[in-house]
């Protein structure tokens, strides 16, 4: 299911209130969800300021320390997440070989 699909099922159970697991949220693999959103743990309203792979850092309260929590624990409401495309791992990688070779010809002008 694409993000613009599960947006839109989740505006729907939103407005019902429903909370999911921020790992159950599915995502295109070159997708990142942007930090700074509301989420619950355990029953209690948090504030996430970073989202790891399987984990997430969380701010409690205001104030408080930051602790990082398995997405796992985390409820969010699909609606309220912000996206961001990350650039293929194929299209770094041919950016990392386009460099290579670029050094390669500044250290060897006649190749």
């Amino acid at each position: 299911m694409n993000m613009d699909s599960y947006r839109k099922k989740a505006e729907r159970e939103s407005s019902r209130g429903e909370l999911v697991r921020l790992d159950s949220v599915s995502m295109d693999e070159d997708d990142e969800i942007l930090p700074d959103f509301e989420a619950e743990v355990d029953g209690r309203r948090v504030w996430v300021t970073a989202v790891l792979e399987r984990t997430a850092v969380i701010e409690p309260a205001p104030g408080e320390p930051k602790v990082l929590v398995n997405r796992r624990r985390l409820l969010v409401d699909p609606s309220q997440l912000r996206v961001r495309h990350l650039a293929s791992k194929e299209a770094a990688r041919r950016g990392r070989e386009a460099a290579r070779q670029l050094r390669l010809q500044e250290h060897n002008p006649a190749a």
